[in-house]
């Protein structure tokens, strides 16, 4: 007899769990809830909150990088260029719902929350590693550096645009050039 759900659909409710309610909200009940299934087969495949928000945050920023790899394409970009094409791209309503969850997790794990702390750099790192493969650069310790200035720039963009709304960061992204 085989499982009634798989990893992978849970993943997928966990997500848009998070996409709803936030990820402070994200319980094993809530997703199993949201699946018809009890809480403790959520507990099977994810077995900690943790896991939990760490699968949760992984779905999302993947379904986001899908996004951006189609607007960047093969070609290695300069920095300006990736904050251009990324721009348009991440202020969507769709990218909204999911940079609030992120900006959420980057939020408790400044105010030292666990598990926060532990996986905010993790993700962090994630976007780093996979923007760094994209920036055209001489080398490797270069390419980080500038994804590094990339990320600094949308993200704050991002937050300027979840906080005070999509006229302030568009304004603010026309005023450093992305927009």
């Amino acid at each position: 007899m085989g499982y009634r759900h798989s990893r992978d659909e849970i993943v997928a409710a966990t997500a848009a769990t998070a996409l709803e309610s936030g990820v402070g909200a994200l319980t094993f009940r809530r997703v199993a809830e949201r699946l018809g299934i009890s809480d403790r087969m959520v507990v099977y495949y994810l077995p900690s909150k943790a896991d939990l928000i760490l699968a949760a945050a992984t779905a999302l920023t993947e379904s986001l990088q899908g996004l951006l790899t189609d607007a960047f394409g093969d070609e290695r970009r300069s920095a300006e260029q990736l904050a251009r094409v990324a721009w348009p791209t991440l202020t969507t309503p769709e990218a909204d719902r999911v940079f609030a969850v992120y900006l959420e997790v980057i939020g408790l794990a400044s105010a030292g929350a666990i598990p926060y702390d532990r996986l905010a750099p993790a993700l962090l790192g994630g976007w780093l590693d996979w923007l760094a493969d994209r920036v055209d650069a001489p080398d490797a310790d270069e390419r980080r550096r500038v994804a590094l200035g990339v990320i600094a720039q949308i993200d704050g963009l991002l937050l300027v645009r979840q906080v005070l709304g999509a006229d302030a960061a568009h304004a603010a992204a026309t005023a450093l050039g992305v927009a």
